[in-house]
Order: C-alpha cells, then structure tokens, then sequence
C-alpha cells in the first residue's frame, strides 16, 4: 500500500468529524472536502503536510524497498 497524502489523511479527518457528509456520494464528499481544503489556512495545511511526513517515514521504515509502480490497464 502506498502511504497517505496530505489531502486523503484530511479527507479522512473531515468524512469522520462532519457528520453530514454521511449517506452522500464519494464524488460528492469530494468536492465538499475538496472546497474546504483550498480554504484551510496555511498552518493546518502545513499540518497536514507534516502527518503525511511521519507517515510516508513510517511506511519507508515498514516497507523499505517499496517504489510504487502504476500498472496500465491492460496489465491488471
């Protein structure tokens, strides 16, 4: 599995912290997040950002000849 992002580890926190967005489409969600996220001042995206960081070391540490590698279509 690849490590988290910024944007998906703040989705995540956002789908668990609003209610509301329960029930509704993943495109939906999305787009909502995706508003919130582009408002968010530079200190919580920085935040964010610095999750991802831990993250993508632990995942370096647990996996460390991981490289991910996109398979084409035809491939899967």
């Amino acid at each position: 599995p690849r490590p988290r992002n910024a944007w998906i580890i703040y989705r995540r926190a956002k789908v668990e912290a609003l209610t509301q967005l329960r029930g509704m489409r993943q495109s939906e969600i999305s787009q909502i997040v995706g508003k919130l996220w582009r408002d968010e001042t530079a200190e919580v995206r920085t935040e964010f950002e610095r999750l991802s960081d831990i993250e993508k070391a632990e995942h370096q540490m647990a996996y460390p000849d991981y490289r991910f590698r996109p398979m084409k279509k035809a491939d899967k």
